[in-house]
C-alpha cells in the first residue's frame, strides 16, 4: 500500500518554497509512490476559503497542509515533518 497525501489547491504549480509542493518534490526523489488528495480549495487564509476541510479531518484527524497518512494509520503533518520521514526511507 502507498502513503496518502493530502495539498492543498496549489499542488505542484505553486511556487518553489509552497510547503505542498516541496513535499512532492522530497517523495518524487525519494521514488516513493503515493496517493495525492488534494484537500484544500481557495486561500491560505481560513475565511476566505472556499468549503471545508471537514473531509479531511475526518480522514486524518487534522486540517493542516500538507498532510501525509501511512498504510498503518500514521499521520504526519507539516512539511518539516513529512521530509524528515521521507529521509528515513
Amino acid at each position: 500500500m502507498k502513503p496518502t497525501l493530502f495539498v492543498c489547491h496549489g499542488d505542484d504549480g505553486g511556487p518553489r518554497f509552497h510547503p505542498c509542493r516541496r513535499v512532492q518534490e522530497a517523495l518524487r526523489a525519494a521514488d516513493i509512490e503515493y496517493d495525492k488528495v488534494i484537500a484544500g480549495h481557495g486561500s491560505p487564509i481560513p475565511f476566505l476559503r472556499k468549503g471545508s476541510r471537514e473531509d479531511l479531518r475526518k480522514a486524518t484527524g487534522t486540517t493542516k497542509l500538507p498532510t501525509l497518512k501511512l498504510p498503518d494509520g500514521t499521520v504526519i503533518t507539516n512539511s518539516g515533518a513529512i521530509i524528515t520521514w521521507v529521509d528515513e526511507q
